[in-house]
């Protein structure tokens, strides 16, 4: 029996892994706040992230140092459950349940970020523009330090 588990658990990761789906694990504690905010959307291209291509064809951020595409400020590549946040108002690390989007972290900053703002990754700039702007009320776990 437990190893019919593994063998369940396993699998399920690798379905995960192999489909490129965003997992982050829900915290196992209540939510410490529920707040309301503005959600807009994003993707790695250079009109969603600001990028472009200098002289050379190699991408340089906007004040010309070179963009490794799709990076965040945590170093980390963007993913499905990636968000900007401001760090003045939520840690990064911060984890949040977005109706319509599913469960993120916070760890990508946005230069236009300001407040109770969040900016969620998609993969397709159709997707996020889909998505378009909406205020909606998020649960909201601040990382333990």
């Amino acid at each position: 029996m437990k190893r019919r588990i593994i063998y369940w658990t396993v699998g399920i990761f690798a379905v995960l892994l192999l489909a490129q789906c965003h997992w982050i694990a829900p915290p196992l504690r209540k939510a410490d706040a529920v707040l309301t905010v503005k959600t807009t959307a994003y993707c790695a291209c250079a009109k969603c992230s600001g990028w472009r291509f200098n002289w050379l064809g190699i991408p340089v951020s906007q004040n010309g140092k070179m963009k490794i595409i799709g990076q965040t400020a945590s170093t980390r590549m963007a993913r499905p459950g990636t968000v900007a946040i401001d760090p003045k108002v939520f840690p990064r690390g911060t984890k949040f349940y977005i109706p319509g989007y599913g469960w993120a972290r916070g760890e990508d900053l946005g230069g236009g970020i300001k407040g109770h703002h969040l900016d969620l990754y998609f993969r397709q700039h159709r997707s996020a523009k889909n998505w378009g702007e909406k205020t909606q009320k998020v649960r909201v776990w601040y990382p333990k330090d």
